[in-house]
């Protein structure tokens, strides 16, 4: 055998074995797959802030006593809201009462989920459904709603009403989320 031919045949051979030693099991490519839902939640939160007090002072004789207070609602986790405007007059009706202990004098609240909107007037206790919350910031560094109070001039301009001290109220204000 020439030497050629002997190297023909332990190359063969060689080929031969190292095919045999890589065989189709280890050539082959094993896959596998996993999964994960990636979720983003907001624990709902409200807040309102920078609720004032109203002080109205000598109202102008035959003009209703108006006073004007802006203030803001923020909150995460929702979109809409109701409001709700309670007196806290104790007396479980559904009138916005000011009192001076012994006389009273009613008055009515309007609220405005803007600054620059109409009033629309809020029932004693009843909310105020499908609000949209503005955009602001979360610490309310500026307002975005507001709320009027108005007492008719034939509500106080009267000698009993007059003849008494300051009449006051409580206007409790509570936003939920829908």
């Amino acid at each position: 055998m020439s030497t050629k031919s002997f190297r023909r045949a332990l190359l063969g051979g060689a080929i031969s074995c190292f095919a045999f030693i890589i065989s189709p099991e280890i050539l082959a490519q094993v896959t596998d797959t996993g999964s994960s839902d990636i979720t983003l939640n907001f624990t709902e939160s409200v807040s309102v802030m920078n609720v004032g007090n109203v002080t109205i002072t000598d109202p102008s004789t035959g003009t209703n006593a108006t006073s004007i207070e802006p203030f803001c609602i923020s909150g995460v986790g929702f979109s809409t809201f109701e409001i709700t405007f309670e007196s806290n007059d104790t007396n479980n009706d559904t009138v916005f009462e000011l009192t001076n202990g012994t006389n009273t004098v009613d008055y009515t609240v309007g609220f405005d989920n803007s600054l620059v909107g109409s009033f629309t007037t809020a029932s004693e206790g009843i909310a105020m459904t499908g609000q949209t919350l503005n955009g602001v910031a979360s610490d309310c560094s500026s307002d975005n709603a507001r709320f009027e109070i108005t007492i008719a001039n034939a509500d106080w301009e009267n000698s009993t009403t007059q003849s008494g001290s300051g009449y006051a109220d409580t206007l409790l204000i509570t936003v939920t989320s829908e």
